[in-house]
C-alpha cells in the first residue's frame, strides 16, 4: 500500500479533528524524545518526553538552537555531519549532550527530513533515546570480556575451543605451552584425537559423554606433548550449541595433574613400603617372642631337666662312695647302672641342647647333598636294633630302596634316631614300628608309625613348641628331654621340608616329614 493511499484512507476513515488528536497523543506518549527543527537547526517542536529528558520547559527550548544541548565533549566531526546527512536522507549515531542542570547525557540520535507534498524538505525530525542504561550494559559486557580475556591469557590451566571433529579453534598461552605448540598455525593443523590423545578411545568416550550430557567434568586422560613426553590431565568441557540445538564447538579447560599423580604414586609406594615394614616389624616381634621363649625354655631345661639327673648322679655316687664296703656286689651293680643311666640322660640332654643352640645361632653346618635315604634309614635301624630287641619290638622299613633326597645327612641322622628312639620308648613290649615312604611332587614323604600308647589331642599341639615344656615317661619309665621333637622339626625345616603327626590315644602315632628330592636352583 502506497504512502499516499494510506494517507487518503486514513483521512477518509478519521475526521480531521480526530486525526490531529491521534497524532498529538502519539507524540505525547511515545517513550522517546521527538523534536522538529527548521533547516538551520532551530527547535520548532519538542514532545513531553524530550523535555523531561533534558529538564527544560517548552518555553525555554522552542525557538532556540538545538546546539544548546551539545556537550563540549561531543564529537565535532559528527555534529558537522548531522544536518547535511539528514538533508541527504538521514543520520544515525550517538552524541554526548548536556542537560539543563549541566550533567552529560549520551543519546542515540536518529534524524530524517520532512518533505511537503511537492517533495521539498521543509523541516528536520529527530528521535532521541537515552543511552544511559544501554551504556551501563555495554560497559558490563566489556568489563566481562576484559576479565575473560585476562583469564584466558593468565590462567595456568589450558583453555581451548575446538570443533566436534577434532580441530583446535583457539588455545590460550598455557595451552600452547602444555602441548608445545610454537605457532597458532601449528595448533590449528593438529588432529586432536590422533595427535594429542595417547589413547584414541579416551577421546571417543569423552565425545560420547559430552554429546549425551552437554558437559564433561574432570575426565582423566593422558595427552601427548612434544618430544615423546606425556602428561595426565583432568578435562572439563561444555558443548556450545547452535540455534537448532546442535553442538557446534567444545569449550573447556585442561588441568595438568601429572605432578599430583606422581605424588599419589609415590605416596602409594610409601604406604606399601610402610605396610611392608609394619609386617616386618610384626614378624620381628613374633621372632623376638619366639627367641625369648627359646631362651626361657633353655634356662628352664638347664634349671629343671639337668637338676633331676644330676641329683640322681650325686645321690647314687655319694651313697656308693660312703657305703661301698657295706654293699653286696648286686647292690653295687644296681647303683652303677643307675649312675650310668643318669649320665646317659645328661649326655643326651646336653647333646640336644648343644645341637639346638647351634641351629638358633646359625653356627650349625648345613651341607645338603643328594643321597639314598633308604640306606640311611637302614643304618639308623641297625644302631637302634638292640633297644628295640630289649623291648621285643619289631623295627622294619618299607622305604623305596631307590629313593633319593637332597638334604644334610648328619641332620637327617639326628631326626631318624630321635623319631625311632621315641617310637621305641612309647611302644609296649611286643609292638611294632614301621618306616614307609611315598613321593609327593618334588618331595619325598617319610613316615614312622608305631603301635604305642598314642597321644591326646591337647598334647599333640605341644610337641613342636619350644615355649611349652612337654615330656612324658616311656612304657618302661624311660626319661626324655622334651627337646627331641622340637629339634627334629627345626632340622627338617632347615632342609626345606615340614613335619607333622597323627595320633590316637591308646592306639599309636605316625610321625611324617618331607624332604626335597633334588636341589632347587
Amino acid at each position: 500500500m502506497s504512502e499516499n493511499k494510506l494517507h487518503s484512507e486514513t483521512s477518509a476513515n478519521f475526521p480531521a479533528e480526530l486525526s490531529s488528536e491521534l497524532l498529538f497523543l502519539t507524540l505525547k506518549n511515545i517513550c522517546a524524545g521527538i523534536t522538529i527543527t527548521d533547516l538551520a537547526g532551530t527547535l520548532l517542536y519538542a514532545n513531553d518526553f524530550f523535555l523531561q529528558m533534558y529538564g527544560y520547559s517548552r518555553e525555554e527550548l522552542i525557538g532556540k538552537s538545538s546546539g544548546i544541548m551539545r556537550s563540549k565533549n561531543c564529537d565535532k566531526k559528527a555534529v558537522r555531519e548531522i544536518i547535511p546527512q539528514t538533508l541527504g536522507g538521514g543520520w544515525s549515531g550517538r552524541l554526548c549532550t548536556i542537560k539543563k542542570d549541566g550533567s552529560e547525557l549520551t543519546v542515540q540520535l536518529d534524524t530524517t527530513p520532512i518533505k511537503n507534498s511537492n517533495g521539498e524538505i521543509i523541516a528536520l525530525a529527530s528521535v532521541t533515546r537515552d543511552m544511559t542504561e544501554e551504556l551501563k550494559r555495554e560497559e558490563a559486557i566489556e568489563e566481562a570480556r576484559g576479565k575473560y580475556a585476562t583469564l584466558f591469557r593468565e590462567l595456568k590451566d589450558a583453555v581451548y575451543e575446538s570443533t566436534p571433529d577434532g580441530k583446535m579453534i583457539e588455545l590460550n598461552p598455557s595451552g600452547m605451552q602444555l602441548f608445545g605448540f610454537e605457532s597458532e598455525e601449528e595448533m590449528r593443523n593438529v588432529n586432536i584425537a590422533e595427535d594429542l590423545y595417547v589413547n584414541e578411545e579416551d577421546r571417543k568416550s569423552f565425545k560420547e559423554l559430552l554429546e549425551r550430557d552437554g558437559y564433561v567434568k574432570n575426565f582423566e586422560t593422558e595427552i601427548k606433548r612434544k618430544y615423546g613426553v606425556t602428561a595426565i590431565v583432568y578435562e572439563t568441557s561444555v558443548g556450545i550449541r547452535d540455534k537448532n540445538g546442535k553442538i557446534k564447538a567444545y569449550r573447556g579447560i585442561l588441568h595438568d595433574v601429572t605432578h599430583t599423580k606422581k605424588q599419589e604414586f609415590q605416596l602409594r609406594q610409601f604406604v606399601e613400603k610402610l605396610a611392608m615394614l609394619n609386617e616386618q616389624l610384626r614378624e620381628s616381634e613374633a621372632e623376638l617372642k619366639k627367641i625369648n621363649a627359646s631362651k626361657d625354655k633353655f634356662f628352664s631345661i638347664i634349671a629343671h631337666d639337668l637338676r633331676s639327673p644330676f641329683s640322681s648322679l650325686l645321690g647314687f655316687s655319694e651313697f656308693l662312695a660312703q657305703d661301698i664296703n657295706d654293699l653286696s656286689p648286686d647292690e653295687i651293680s644296681l647303683f652303677a647302672g643307675k649312675i650310668n643311666e643318669s649320665a646317659r640322660n645328661v649326655f643326651s640332654l646336653l647333646e640336644n641342647l648343644l645341637q639346638w643352640s647351634r641351629i638358633q645361632t646359625g653356627r650349625m653346618a648345613f651341607e645338603p647333598v643328594m643321597f639314598n635315604i633308604c640306606n640311611r634309614i637302614t643304618q639308623a635301624i641297625g644302631i637302634l636294633t638292640d633297644n628295640s630287641t630289649n623291648k621285643n619290638i619289631t623295627l622294619q622299613s618299607f622305604v623305596d630302596p631307590g629313593l633319593m633326597v637332597f638334604a644334610d645327612e648328619n641332620m637327617l641322622n639326628s631326626v631318624l634316631q630321635n623319631l625311632m628312639s621315641n617310637a621305641i620308648k612309647f611302644t609296649k613290649p611286643g609292638g611294632s614300628i614301621t618306616l614307609s615312604s611315598r613321593e609327593e611332587g618334588d618331595f619325598a614323604e617319610i613316615s614312622v608309625k608305631d603301635t604305642g600308647v598314642g597321644m591326646k589331642e591337647e598334647d599333640i599341639a605341644k610337641l613342636f613348641r619350644i615355649d611349652v615344656h612337654h615330656t612324658t615317661a616311656g612304657t618302661n619309665d624311660e626319661k626324655g628331654t622334651g627337646l627331641g621333637l622340637v629339634l627334629c622339626n627345626e632340622l627338617i625345616s632347615k632342609n626345606g621340608g615340614r613335619m607333622w603327626v597323627e595320633s590316637k590315644f591308646g592306639e599309636g602315632s605316625v610321625f611324617y616329614f618331607t624332604l626335597p628330592k633334588f636341589q632347587k636352583h
